[in-house]
């Protein structure tokens, strides 16, 4: 960032700390949204501004079992990690993959400013949710369910703006988040592009989640652009009897929906098309029209006599949807019977927990 523009944003950031920490209104003008968002919350769970959070240090067997746990998700993106160090460290930077609860799986990059990072607990084993270290681009991308970047002063605490961090939580075919993708650098340093590396780099790993099929199902990608079947970038809805139960979020968003209709919609809905024509299948590429006039080029994956995805393979459940109801079932117990503590505990919106929960409700 040129010298003038970094120094009218550090200003702009720092007017926007006097105005809310102390306590004259809310900068809506002068910060993001989603941050402004973010210190509300924090103030709100009682954290002081002027402190540094010191979490103690995971030991080597707690690191280590937590990194087992994860290690699906950590194969699943290494690819990724292993594409984004050398940028990260170009930056003088590291890059960082969590779990949903912020915790710290694996860290990459530039060696001088990872020990710089570990001295605010920035390294493997350390949880970074907003409960714990107020606004910061991991939490931050957790709580909002979308990409977010935090420069310097716009972390909750005094003692993190010497970061700057762009993250993007990685979301499963079921909209639960899985995970997060984090480059964290020293404050200023990060033009907006790394954000848009960030994003790229999740939407491959996300891809990577639908390409063993699902059992029982229609697995349909489709794009205006034909060149775009079978990359990252394609539209990807799974059918079961003609409902979507299943997505990547470029898929619900070419047809106009969101996580919250999983389980709802019907394939006519979406699509000038009929169930049963999905479920007798079709070879190759076809143009498909879709419900707003617009015209698409679709295929269907072939069927999949044994499924091989994260959700059942690699986590040794029996189906998606068993995992999914009895990590529901737990989290709801943990919480007391408090539906909304228990989604965003999930990473998931409440009605899609309570509708999960209540399929007859």
């Amino acid at each position: 960032m040129p010298s003038d523009a970094l120094r009218v944003e550090k200003a702009k950031i720092e007017r926007a700390r006097e105005v809310f920490f102390g306590g004259k209104g809310l900068p809506v003008d002068q910060i993001s949204h989603a941050i402004l968002r973010s210190w509300i919350r924090c103030a709100n769970m009682g954290l002081d501004a002027q402190t540094t959070p010191h979490p103690d240090a995971a030991s080597a067997s707690e690191l280590r079992l937590l990194q087992e746990k994860h290690e699906a998700l950590r194969r699943l993106a290494r690819n990724e990690l292993d594409m984004l160090h050398a940028e990260a460290r170009d930056l003088s930077g590291i890059v960082i993959l969590t779990n949903a609860r912020g915790e710290v799986l694996d860290a990459v990059g530039d060696p001088s400013f990872a020990d710089k990072a570990a001295q605010v607990a920035l390294r493997p084993g350390a949880q970074w949710s907003e409960d714990g270290n107020g606004t910061n681009a991991i939490g931050t991308a957790i709580a909002e369910r979308r990409s977010v970047a935090v420069n310097g002063a716009e972390h909750y605490f005094n003692g993190h703006g010497a970061l700057s961090c762009a993250a993007t939580p990685i979301i499963d075919p079921r909209g639960a988040t899985i995970g997060v993708l984090d480059i964290s650098t020293p404050a200023y340093t990060q033009g907006g592009y790394v954000l848009g590396m960030v994003r790229m780099a999740v939407e491959q790993i996300e891809h990577r989640l639908f390409r063993g099929g699902f059992d029982g199902c229609q697995t349909l990608r489709f794009q205006t652009d034909p060149h775009l079947l079978g990359a990252s970038r394609e539209g990807i809805l799974v059918f079961r009897d003609g409902v979507i139960v299943a997505a990547n979020r470029r898929g619900l968003s070419l047809v106009g929906r969101t996580w919250d209709h999983l389980d709802q919609v019907q394939v006519e809905e979406v699509f000038e098309t009929q169930a049963e024509t999905l479920a007798q299948g079709w070879n190759g590429a076809v143009r498909l029209r879709g419900a707003d006039g617009r015209d698409y080029f679709a295929q269907l994956d072939a069927r999949q006599s044994q499924p091989e995805t994260l959700s059942t393979t690699e986590l040794g459940a029996p189906s998606l949807e068993d995992i999914e109801l009895a990590a529901m079932r737990r989290a709801v117990a943990q919480y007391g019977g408090n539906i909304s503590a228990a989604a965003r505990s999930l990473g998931v919106h409440r009605s899609t927990l309570y509708r999960r929960l209540n399929p007859g409700g």
